[in-house]
C-alpha cells in the first residue's frame, strides 16, 4: 500500500447549487471555479442556481465563487474530491449590496457574522479530518485554535478562554446538545471521545465571545456545526476505523428534495487498553441520524437524532504497579447515556427567513464503587444513579435588508431531573456519608433580538442585541428585567484587507442541574441565581480575500453570582478532579471570577500544495478565596502555543505536523495528613484535598508533537484511504494532577504503616505524566 498507484483516477464530480443567504432563491449567473494547483476549471450558475462539474481529479481543492459583476466572491477552501459519490454543495451568498465607496471591500474568504466580527474560527470537515493528533475527534481538532485549553490538569475538558468547562455551548443544524462527548462528568463537559461522527460534518464555528442572542445558557464558548446532506444520486457506504471504534455510515436518496444518512460505531479500545496497563476500560456505542427534505420551493425540514452508550470498568486483572492499584482503588464503575431527537422547519419568505426548532435531549449516568472492587453491598463507597432531560422549543423571525438585518426570536425550556447518591467521602476530619435524593422540574423562557446596520459605504457594520432570561425555578429568577443581557458588536473597514472589531456584552446561564438537586435537597434552592458574565473584546484581522489571515484580539470578562460549594469552600468553576460528578453539594452565589487574554491567530488555507496555521493565546483566569484573594482557576494555562502545517502531493498523499507548547495548569495539592489516615484511606483508596490551598501547586510546561500521514486510492466506484496517526511522537512528558497514595509492601502490596504514627499510613506522591507516544493506523473504505 505504500507504493505509487494508478488508482488516482480524474472522476470525481462536483455539483450543487448557488442561493442567497437566508433564502434558497437562486443565485443565478454566478461563477464557480474549481482550483486544484495547476488544474482549473469554470462555469457559471443556471438561471436555478444549479452547477455540475464531471471529470474533476480527486483531492482537495478550493471552490471560489464570484458574482457576475466580479465585485464580490466567496472561497469554499479544501473541499475534498473523490469518484466515489459527488461533491454536493449548497453554496450560500451574500445579495447584492448597494454601489461601495472609495474604498474597495474585499470579499471574506473566512466566514464571520455581524453578531460575531472577530471571536468565530471555522474549519471543515476535510480540516478536521486530516488534524494531526486529532484522530477524527473534532473536540481535539479545535485544539489547535486560540484559546481553547490543550490539557487540564484533570480529565477532559473544554475549556475556552479560562472559563470551565461547564460554561460551552453546543448547536448541531440549529439543535441543541447537552454534551459532544462520550463519558461526560456531569455538571462538566467534555470527554475522552467525540460522541458525534465526524462523517456527517460539512463544517464548525467556535465561538469564544461575542455568542448569537439566540443561545442561551452560555458565558465561555459555543460550537456549532454544520451537517452535509446525504448523496442524492445513490446509496453510498462509508466504513471508518478509528483510533478507538469501528463505525459505518450509509447515505441515500429518498427522492429529489430529500435523503437519509445512518451511522453507527462501536468501541474497541476496552481490549488494547489492557496492553497498555490503563486502569479504566471504556466500552461504548453511538448512532447518529439525519433526515433532510425540501417542503416545495421556500421551505425545508432536517430531522436529526445521535444517541451514545457508554461503560466503563476497571482494569483489576493488570500489572500490579503503584499507580495502577491507586486508580482501581479509587474509580469507579458505570453506564452512561445520552440521546438527542429534534428538528428544525425553516420558513424563506421574500425578506427574510422563519426558524422553527424542537428537540428532546436525555442524559443518564450511573456508577457504583465497592471498597476492593468486592461488590458485595456491604463494601459500597458509592452509589449514584442521575437523569436529566430537556425538551427545548426556539422559533426565530429575521428580516434581511438592503443594509441592515433585523432578528426577533424566543425560546422555552422545560427541565426533569433526579439525583439518588450515597456516598462515602473524605474530608480533613476523616469520613463523611453524604445522601442527596431529589426529583424536580423548572422551566426556562427566552425572548431576544438583534439589529445589525451596515454603512452606505460597506465600511461599517453595526450589531446591537438584546436577550433576557427568566426560571421558575425560584423567586430570584422568575423576572427577566434581572437577567437582562444587552451586547453590541462594531465592525469598520480600514483598508480592503484590514478590519477591526469590538464587541462587548452580557451573558447568563443557569447554573449545572446538579447544583440545582444538591441545592433544593439541601434547602439552599431559595438562593440560586444565573450566573453572569461580562465580555469586553477588541482586535483587528487581516484577510487576503483568498487563503490568508492574521487576527488579533484582547478579551476580559468578569464573572459575578457564580456558584460557590459550600462544603469545599471553592468556587464552582474550580471543582475537578472527580469521575462521576462535580459539584454534588450545596452551593451560594457569591462567588467572583476574571479572565482576560490576548491572542494571535495566522492561517493560511491551501493554497498550491501547502497549507499552515499558527496560534498563540496569553490567558489569565482567577477566582476569588473566602479571604478574597484572587487566585489561579483550574484553567489558568497562561502561555499556549500552537502550529501546524502540512502538505498535499503526488497522487492522493498527504502529510501533517502540529506543535503544540503550554505552560503547565494549577492545581489543589491533597492533605497527606488526612489522607493517611487509616480509617480513611480504607474506605476512599484516595487523598483527600487541601481546599485550604486551591491551586497552590502548578503542573510543568510540556510540548506535544503530533504526525499524521494520509494516502488516498480513488477509484469510479470506491475508494480507500489509510491514516497513521502518531500522537506525541518525541515522547515528550504531559504532566497530570500527581497521585498521593500508599507505601506498599512490594511482595504483598499491603500498605505499610507509618512507625510514628499507627494510625496512618506511609505516604508517597507519585508522577501521573503521560510520556508515551500514542500511534493510531485508521482506514476509510468508501464504496
Amino acid at each position: 500500500m505504500l507504493g505509487s498507484s494508478a488508482l488516482y483516477a480524474q472522476n470525481a464530480v462536483l455539483l450543487g447549487e448557488i442561493v442567497f443567504e437566508g433564502s434558497l432563491d437562486p443565485a443565478a449567473g454566478y461563477r464557480v471555479a474549481v482550483v486544484q494547483g495547476d488544474f482549473r476549471a469554470e462555469q457559471s450558475a443556471t438561471q436555478s442556481g444549479a452547477f455540475s462539474f464531471g471529470n474533476l481529479p480527486s483531492g482537495l481543492c478550493n471552490i471560489r465563487v464570484s458574482s457576475p459583476d466580479g465585485q464580490s466572491f466567496k472561497v469554499l477552501h479544501e473541499q475534498m474530491l473523490n469518484g466515489v459519490k459527488p461533491l454536493e454543495l449548497r453554496i450560500e451568498v451574500e445579495r447584492p449590496r448597494l454601489e461601495l465607496g472609495e474604498v474597495s471591500v474585499s470579499a471574506q474568504a473566512f466566514k464571520t457574522t455581524e453578531e460575531t466580527p472577530l471571536s468565530i474560527k471555522n474549519i471543515n470537515w476535510s480540516e478536521m479530518q486530516r488534524m494531526p493528533g486529532a484522530t477524527l475527534d473534532i473536540s481535539k481538532a479545535i485544539q489547535s485554535f486560540p484559546g481553547v485549553l490543550p490539557k487540564s490538569s484533570f480529565g477532559y475538558n473544554i475549556s475556552i478562554r479560562g472559563g470551565a468547562s461547564s460554561e460551552n455551548a453546543y448547536r448541531m443544524d440549529g439543535i441543541d446538545l447537552p454534551t459532544i462527548n462520550h463519558f461526560s462528568i456531569q455538571g462538566a463537559s467534555g470527554g475522552a471521545v467525540s460522541l458525534l461522527n465526524m462523517d456527517f460534518i460539512q463544517g464548525a464555528a467556535l465561538y469564544s465571545g461575542a455568542f448569537p442572542s439566540s443561545m442561551s445558557n452560555v458565558l465561555s464558548g459555543a460550537l456549532e456545526l454544520d451537517l452535509r446532506q446525504a448523496r442524492s444520486d445513490r446509496p453510498g457506504v462509508r466504513i471508518t476505523l478509528g483510533a478507538t471504534d469501528v463505525g459505518a455510515t450509509v447515505e441515500m436518496p429518498l427522492s429529489k428534495r430529500s435523503g437519509l444518512m445512518v451511522s453507527a460505531r462501536n468501541s474497541f479500545s476496552q481490549h488494547y487498553f489492557k496492553l497498555f496497563n490503563i486502569p479504566v476500560l471504556p466500552t461504548y456505542q453511538d448512532a447518529q441520524f439525519k433526515y433532510y427534505t425540501r417542503i416545495g420551493d421556500h421551505a425545508d425540514l432536517t430531522v436529526l437524532g445521535v444517541g451514545g452508550w457508554d461503560s466503563y470498568r476497571v482494569y483489576t486483572e493488570g500489572r500490579g504497579s503503584d499507580a495502577l492499584l491507586y486508580n482501581v482503588g479509587y474509580i469507579p464503575e458505570g453506564e452512561q447515556s445520552t440521546e438527542v431527537l429534534g428538528a428544525r422547519y425553516r420558513r424563506f419568505r421574500a425578506n427574510g427567513v422563519q426558524t422553527l426548532v424542537v428537540s428532546h435531549d436525555r442524559i443518564t449516568n450511573d456508577a457504583d464503587k465497592f471498597v476492593g472492587n468486592t461488590r458485595e453491598e456491604a463494601d459500597r463507597q458509592l452509589r449514584y444513579r442521575s437523569f436529566e432531560d430537556r425538551t427545548r422549543l426556539r422559533y426565530e423571525r429575521v428580516w434581511d435588508g438592503e443594509n441592515s438585518k433585523f432578528t426577533v426570536g424566543g425560546s422555552l425550556e422545560a427541565v426533569l431531573l433526579g439525583v439518588d447518591m450515597w456516598a462515602l467521602k473524605g474530608s480533613l476530619a476523616g469520613v463523611d456519608t453524604t445522601n442527596l435524593q431529589t426529583a424536580l422540574g423548572y422551566s426556562q423562557a427566552g425572548l431576544f433580538t438583534s439589529y445589525a446596520k451596515t454603512s452606505q459605504d460597506g465600511r461599517g457594520t453595526l450589531n446591537l442585541g438584546l436577550r433576557m432570561d427568566a426560571s421558575n425555578f425560584n423567586l430570584n429568577m422568575v423576572n427577566p428585567l434581572a437577567q437582562l443581557s444587552p451586547r453590541a458588536s462594531f465592525k469598520y473597514q480600514l483598508t480592503s484587507h484590514w478590519t477591526a472589531n469590538s464587541h462587548v456584552g452580557r451573558y447568563q446561564q443557569m447554573p449545572a442541574g446538579i447544583l440545582l438537586a444538591a441545592n433544593r435537597a439541601n434547602n439552599y434552592g431559595r438562593f440560586t441565581r444565573f450566573t453572569t458574565t461580562d465580555h469586553l473584546g477588541a482586535g483587528v484581522e487581516y484577510q487576503n480575500g483568498k487563503t490568508y489571515r492574521v487576527s488579533m484580539e484582547v478579551y476580559s470578562k468578569r464573572y459575578r453570582n457564580a456558584p460557590f460549594l459550600v462544603n469545599d469552600q471553592i468556587a464552582y468553576a474550580n471543582a475537578i478532579g472527580a469521575y462521576v460528578a462535580v459539584g454534588d453539594q450545596p452551593s451560594l452565589p457569591n462567588a467572583l471570577g476574571r479572565a482576560r487574554g490576548f491572542e494571535l491567530f495566522l492561517q493560511q488555507k491551501l493554497k498550491g500544495k501547502y497549507w499552515w496555521m499558527g496560534s498563540y493565546n496569553y490567558g489569565i483566569s482567577e477566582f476569588q478565596t473566602t479571604s478574597g484573594e484572587w487566585t489561579p482557576s483550574v484553567w489558568d494555562s497562561r502561555h499556549t502555543l500552537s502550529l501546524t502545517t502540512g502538505k498535499v502531493w503526488g497522487r492522493g498523499w498527504q502529510w501533517g505536523l502540529k506543535w503544540r507548547y503550554s505552560s503547565g495548569t494549577p492545581y489543589t495539592p491533597f492533605n497527606e495528613s488526612a489522607s493517611a489516615l487509616v480509617s480513611s484511606w480504607d474506605i476512599l483508596q484516595r487523598g483527600v484535598f487541601d481546599f485550604a490551598q486551591v491551586n497552590s501547586q502548578r503542573l510543568n510546561p510540556f510540548t506535544q508533537l503530533d504526525f499524521r500521514l494520509d494516502k488516498t486510492y480513488s477509484h469510479k466506484g470506491w475508494s480507500l484511504s489509510w491514516f497513521l496517526d502518531l500522537q506525541n511522537l518525541a515522547s515528550g512528558d504531559i504532566p497530570l494532577m500527581p497521585y498521593l497514595t500508599v507505601v506498599r509492601d512490594p511482595d504483598t502490596k499491603a500498605p505499610l504503616l507509618d512507625p510514628n504514627d499507627p494510625t496512618r499510613y506511609q505516604m508517597q506522591l507519585l508522577r501521573s505524566d503521560t510520556g508515551r507516544t500514542l500511534p493510531t493506523l485508521g482506514m476509510i473504505l468508501e464504496f
